[in-house]
């Protein structure tokens, strides 16, 4: 009988090579899935946070997949844990500071920035409700002259954020100790410490200046975001995408496809026109529910100007003077030192 089966279908031309190939395709088919859905790579992002945008429109808008990337985001709360995340190879791509990067490269860490994420400093300092601010209106530095010598509320100590409260210091010409330091945690305790006088001011990203503005809890006194402040950090670059070295060296078409997808985000996100698209993006990924669409619309377009995948060279510069006045590294580093070449220095979007 099974002989009989196999001449009737030799007689029919191609059962065979219909069934060959069928077999071939059931094989191929799940590759070929992967494959249209382009390759694995992870990208951490701060959860709640405003400061990772260009990661959420990269993933919304689809330029990830149009860059052959199958983007995974993960969460990650901290920046050292961002440092650990991408030395030990559990996420492809983090999102750091500059400072963070410069003293991790030192240490050995086989880590390159590849990409721009912030192009000014996009923090302001915030003075608790009830604090006397006589010299508000004047701006920096006289400003300076209501907060000194109170208690500044930071992250945790020796973190960039800590260094960028002494800069703005010892820029009006007062000492890097002219102040009380309080390690309070990060923005969701540093707003019950001010609330409650644990700490006089807090030097946040968004949303909480705009929380404690619109709320009436407190004043934000410095804008760095738009670039009050010293010219030590006006249209200074904060933070960027970073990969491992062997990511960079084994895995070229990630971290093109990568940079590419956020040179995009930015053409799409710094287009006006994109502006109610962009809110509705960033209230998918970052809600904050004290404020109001109207309220959180005008903070979405406020942030707009700080972002850019750029890093030019003053920025690695600056940062890394800034460390070593700090005593966290021992040489001066430049950006090719720690940025690889891939990452553009310049950016502008074709008309």
């Amino acid at each position: 009988m099974m002989m009989h089966t196999s001449l009737n279908k030799a007689r029919i031309p191609g059962v065979a090579a219909t069934a060959a190939v069928s077999a071939i395709f059931a094989v191929l088919a799940p590759q070929s899935a992967r494959a249209a859905q382009g390759i694995d790579a992870s990208v951490a992002y701060y959860p709640g946070a405003l400061i990772s945008l260009p990661a959420f429109v990269a993933k919304d808008k689809k330029f990830f997949e149009k860059n052959g990337l199958n983007v995974n985001l993960v969460p990650v709360n901290t920046g050292p844990a961002m440092t650990a995340a991408v030395a030990s190879g559990s996420v492809t791509f983090v999102n750091n500071s500059w400072d963070n990067l410069i003293v991790a490269v030192e240490k050995g860490l086989p880590i390159r920035g590849v990409a721009g994420s912030t192009v000014r400093v996009p923090f302001a300092l915030i003075a608790r409700k009830g604090l006397a601010l006589p010299h508000l209106s004047q701006g920096y530095p006289e400003v300076l002259k209501d907060i000194v010598g109170k208690k500044w509320g930071v992250v945790a100590l020796g973190v960039s954020v800590q260094y960028l409260e002494q800069k703005l210091l010892t820029e009006a010409g007062y000492k890097a100790n002219d102040a009380t330091f309080v390690a309070v945690g990060l923005p969701a305790t540093g707003r019950p410490a001010l609330e409650h006088g644990t700490i006089d001011t807090y030097l946040s990203i968004e949303p909480l200046p705009t929380i404690v503005e619109d709320k009436g809890e407190g004043k934000v006194v410095l804008n760095l975001a738009a670039n009050q402040g010293p010219k030590f950090f006006q249209g200074l670059g904060y933070n960027g995408w970073w990969a491992s070295t062997s990511t960079i060296k084994d895995r070229p078409k990630v971290v093109a496809g990568f940079v590419k997808s956020m040179e995009q985000a930015y053409c799409w996100y710094s287009n006006p026109s994109h502006l109610d698209a962009l809110v509705a993006i960033m209230r998918k990924y970052a809600k904050v529910p004290e404020l109001s669409a109207t309220e959180y619309k005008a903070m979405v377009k406020r942030l707009v100007p700080t972002f850019g995948p750029a890093i030019d060279a003053r920025t690695i510069d600056t940062w890394s003077r800034l460390v070593i006045e700090q005593g966290q590294v021992t040489r001066p580093e430049t950006r090719a030192g720690v940025i690889d070449a891939v990452a553009p220095e310049t950016y502008s979007c074709s008309p």
